[in-house]
């Protein structure tokens, strides 16, 4: 396959004459493949195709090994990687807060570009494709499993309504400013990079500040192809969940047999899956104006009515206080404590230190982490998407309306559903305890054949005491029975045990909840397909129907897949399956908050450039992720690259490359010797340089022998450790040295990470810029001479 020239075609925003000018194109150097009209990343796709129908096989014909490996994955990642998960959302709100307050008036387009959108349009596609499934089935099961099993339950001191109220507030911080600032990363980066300088609208563009141009090869190609994978897992963690929430109201509804086997269950889970990708492959093939618009707009309409009807119908005075105090409340935890609490104490195991009579079960694995690594995994998704619908805002306009705007949607969503839930669940176990008192029977008031949920009596209850009547029970709120505790076995009924217990409007209720779920369902679904299609045709906006149609039917499989591993705990799998796609696109998240940093900087400096920089300009003659790794790009393109990359040096390794990324791999004191003395040539330092490189020598060995070593005793693997951030230090003071020697930009954390983990590349690229600097100088003293 050769390497074509792919030059994504921007649509002209047409709500205004002042807006029809086009961003300007910039022709870059990306593989495409083209097969009669349609047009595409060949090994992009590939990747995405490969691994995600691979995992849709493996699933389905292995489905119980796949779920143990899911789940133990998971387990792994959550046990070892919790720091970096909790640590890194609130770095990203914090963020967002900076560049806000630094450059809010920067727009994601031409200076005189006007939103494509109206602002009821925006937030209503942004809203139904980032979390609207997810409300409907945490709306009122989260804060109630909540109240049986976070750290305030257990510590046995606190009143029911501390408990409670800490239940509600939990659920506000995972579905509040944590769950869309990685969206909000996502989509600046993009944004910036495509609407205000003409890149595609893909992923890697989002990263071209750092990688320049070698964004537009094998690097690029890995982070889509990548970004498809991920985007793909979180939209289907999202389907199954809505697939789970629709079978439960169908069989309230008694349209399905509730009392049906565990295959039968997964069974009806597959077809209304493959329902909804049908509807969904239709909104799609219809495109973004129509299909995705118009259906974004009925979604949140029908959550909205649903949302007024549940507030006014429900003790309309006890929810506005409860959202009022949660505000509060989330303010005053959910801003600095929770965002990061690791719950370092409570992941200690047995024969750790686990506290005595602590729960075996870890919440925050369960929870948190579970949120932070499904908002990550989204934010290709959902971030690729805000970039799209925001061209002509502002950075202060997309904060406002995907970060604050959704925060506080989320609080008045939980307040209203979780709170009506939480109150039922009190009421129903008052009856509980004035049955047990009053009658000695504790399922006096209990709903016949059911277990958890109670008739609240519709007249005042009144009986004999003493020969006097005594009131024992005073309904205030007629119309409003059955209530129900929390089931945890049968969590995607809470949200229909609450519609339905209002009377006469319980069927009504659920069949307008259904809707809108499936509404929001198909959203999800054909908002992802349409980024899956941008991003594996190069940032095209315009598809081929075959490729809408091709990643929707995989979104489908893949959704398919997970519910069949988990079987009855499909929960689990998914789950499972959002924890370990997020992982790596944390990283990714980190290098964009640079990139937009950097783009702010230089469009405020430069207010009407609508290209940004090479940033190999200032830069290391060979960067890290150059050199050696140049024959990735002679692979992928087996043998055909494209001649603008073999005018950069980019298409293979020079010699000196490959040699000395193997010497500084296994005699990496050598390198660094070469480097010391090529910036010493007179030889004033010469004893300070031996030294030095006589002392790497040493911790290199000792972090080998004691790392080996550390098998048999975990003390050694400490030794270990100590000894390579020590000489990882050594050579992050000499690149310091030398980057500051050559006036190139950088920082010294990037300094450390590349010499700790990319040393052989590190000490070989200081040694080529060395060797540069000096044949430079030898050639300015010829010309003098």
């Amino acid at each position: 396959m050769s390497d074509n020239l792919a030059i994504p075609t921007e649509k002209a925003v047409d709500d205004t004459p002042s807006t029809s000018e086009k961003v300007t194109e910039l022709d870059v150097p990306m593989r495409e493949t083209k097969i009669c009209s349609i047009r595409f990343n060949a090994f992009t796709s590939a990747i995405g195709f490969v691994m995600l129908w691979g995992f849709a096989g493996y699933c389905m014909v292995n489905p119980e090994t796949a779920k143990k490996t899911l789940v133990d994955w998971r387990d792994l990642v959550s046990h070892n990687f919790t720091w970096f998960y909790i640590g890194a959302n609130p770095a990203f709100s914090f963020f967002l807060v900076y560049i806000t307050y630094r450059y809010g008036d920067i727009k994601l387009g031409l200076p005189h570009e006007k939103p494509e959108f109206s602002n009821t349009s925006y937030f209503a596609m942004i809203f139904s494709a980032g979390v609207a499934v997810g409300l409907f089935f945490y709306g009122v099961s989260e804060p109630l499993y909540h109240r049986a099993s976070h750290w305030y339950v257990e510590s046995g001191y606190r009143s029911q309504d501390e408990v409670d109220q800490w239940a509600i507030m939990l659920t506000a911080y995972h579905w509040g400013f944590a769950g869309w600032s990685p969206y909000v990363v996502m989509g600046l980066a993009s944004g910036l990079a495509t609407y205000r300088y003409g890149l595609p609208l893909t992923v890697r563009t989002s990263m071209y500040a750092i990688f320049g141009n070698y964004t537009w090869g094998w690097i690029g190609d890995i982070i889509d192809g990548f970004s498809i994978v991920t985007t793909v897992a979180g939209v289907c963690t999202s389907l199954g969940l809505g697939t789970m929430q629709i079978i439960a109201g169908l069989q309230v509804l008694g349209m399905l047999d509730s009392e049906s086997s565990a295959n039968d269950q997964t069974t009806a889970n597959v077809v209304v899956i493959w329902v909804i990708t049908a509807i969904a492959t239709i909104s799609v093939v219809s495109g973004l104006h129509f299909g995705i618009k118009f259906l974004s707009q009925l979604g949140f309409g029908l959550g909205m009515i649903l949302l007024g009807l549940v507030f006014l119908m429900d003790n309309t005075v006890f929810l506005t206080n409860l959202m009022v105090q949660t505000t509060g409340y989330y303010f005053q935890w959910a801003i600095f404590q929770l965002p990061f609490w690791t719950d370092a104490f409570g992941q200690l195991t047995d024969g750790e230190g686990r506290a005595p009579g602590a729960s075996a079960t870890w919440w925050l694995q369960s929870w948190t982490i579970f949120y932070m690594a499904w908002w990550t995994s989204w934010a290709c998704f959902v971030g690729l998407f805000v970039a799209r619908i925001s061209r002509g805002r502002t950075i202060k306009e997309v904060v406002l309306y995907c970060f604050i705007a959704p925060m506080l949607y989320s609080i008045i969503w939980f307040c209203v559903f979780g709170g009506v839930g939480i109150r039922q669940a009190r009421q129903a176990t008052e009856l509980n305890l004035l049955g047990s008192t009053y009658f000695n029977n504790t399922a006096h008031f209990q709903v016949d054949g059911s277990s958890f949920c109670y008739d609240v009596p519709q007249e005042t209850v009144e009986i004999k005491v003493d020969g006097k009547i005594k009131k024992i029970f005073l309904n205030k709120m007629l119309g409003v029975t059955p209530v129900c505790e929390f089931d945890s076995g049968e969590g995607t009924r809470a949200m229909f045990n609450v519609l339905n217990s209002f009377v006469g409007f319980g069927p009504f209720l659920t069949a307008l909840s259904l809707l809108a779920v499936t509404v929001y369902f198909v959203t999800s679904s054909d908002s992802g397909s349409l980024v899956v299609d941008t991003i594996s045709t190069n940032g095209r906006e315009d598809h081929h129907v075959i490729q809408r149609i091709f990643w929707a039917l995989t979104e489908g499989m893949v959704a398919t897949a997970l519910i069949v591993s988990g079987g009855s705990d499909a929960l689990s799998a998914l789950q499972a399956a959002s924890i370990i796609a997020g992982l790596p696109l944390c990283l990714f998240l980190f290098l964009m908050c640079i990139s937009i940093k950097q783009m702010c900087e230089y469009a405020r400096a430069n207010p009407d450039s609508t290209k940004l920089p090479d940033p190999s300009i200032g830069s290391w003659k060979m960067p890290i992720f150059g050199g050696i790794f140049n024959v990735i790009e002679w692979i992928v393109s087996l043998g055909s690259v494209h001649e603008e990359r073999i005018s950069l040096g980019m298409d293979k390794p020079t010699s000196s490359q490959v040699v000395g990324f193997f010497q500084g791999l296994f005699f990496p004191f050598t390198l660094l010797h070469s480097a010391l003395s090529l910036n010493d040539p007179r030889g004033l330092n010469k004893l300070l340089n031996l030294a030095t490189s006589f002392v790497y020598f040493g911790l290199f060995v000792a972090w080998i022998v004691f790392y080996s070593l550390g098998y048999s005793n975990s003390g050694y693997s400490a030794l270990g450790w100590v000894c390579f951030l020590l000489k990882a230090c050594i050579l992050t003071n000499v690149r310091l040295s030398l980057r500051q020697k050559f006036a190139i930009r950088g920082n010294i954390v990037g300094d450390f990470f590349a010499s700790s983990f990319a040393y052989p590349q590190t000490l070989c690229q200081i040694v080529e810029q060395s060797k540069a600097s000096e044949e430079n100088q030898k050639e300015i003293e010829e010309y003098d001479a």
